[in-house]
């Protein structure tokens, strides 16, 4: 352990780090963007009526959260013995309602790219 240490700080000692150019704070022209897959939570946030710090907590959170929470809990409310999700109305249509919402938003955001108001 001990020749470890010394190897690694002679090391250092004989090759000293070279300092680049200073970080400047003025980014130029990066604009930064969420993943492909958080879009959607973006462009919720985007619209008018989730404005100010309640609106971004339900944009952000709340509204997420509950809709994650319908998907996690469709086993539990449709528990009809049909394994068909065609013969299954509550869990086809909850799903799709939360996946085309996802789609659109997701779509919307991609083709207005001005994510900096």
């Amino acid at each position: 352990m001990a020749a470890v240490f010394l190897t690694i700080s002679s090391l250092a000692l004989i090759e000293p780090v070279v300092l680049l150019e200073e970080a400047k704070p003025d980014p130029g022209d990066y604009h930064p963007e969420p993943e492909w897959y958080f879009l959607f939570l973006f462009q919720l946030l985007r619209w008018k009526i989730f404005s100010g710090e309640l609106g971004q907590f339900l944009g952000a959170t709340a509204i997420p959260a509950a809709f994650m929470l319908l998907l996690a809990a469709l086993p539990f409310i449709d528990r009809g013995p049909e394994r068909n999700i065609f013969k299954r109305p509550i869990a086809l249509l909850s799903w799709t309602v939360v996946m085309i919402g996802i789609l659109v938003l997701t779509v919307s955001a991609i083709i207005n790219r001005e994510f900096l108001d």
